[in-house]
């Protein structure tokens, strides 16, 4: 079965113009995404993999190589789960 992935519901979010403003109360820690990063947090709603999160990919994400685009959003997913802003369920 494909993990999951979900946001930390601890985390609370503003928008900051373009990009995305996050607060991690435990770690008293703010983050900005940009749009890119914000896509992928707003899409860890518990319900997808990282599969059904590219299929949904805006065609704005999709001017570059469809390979590099999943390379990259793999990583940035990684990195949200390191950070403790997502998590795999």
């Amino acid at each position: 079965m494909p993990e999951l992935y979900r946001r930390n519901p601890k985390v609370e979010e503003s928008p900051l113009q373009s990009d995305l403003m996050l607060f991690d109360p435990v770690k008293s820690q703010f983050f900005v995404l940009n749009p890119t990063m914000a896509y992928l947090w707003r899409n860890c709603d518990g319900e997808k993999n990282l599969d059904a999160v590219l299929q949904s990919v805006p065609d704005e994400f999709c001017e570059a190589d469809p390979q590099r685009v999943a390379a990259e959003m793999k990583a940035a997913l990684g990195e949200l789960v390191s950070l403790g802003l997502v998590a795999r369920s």
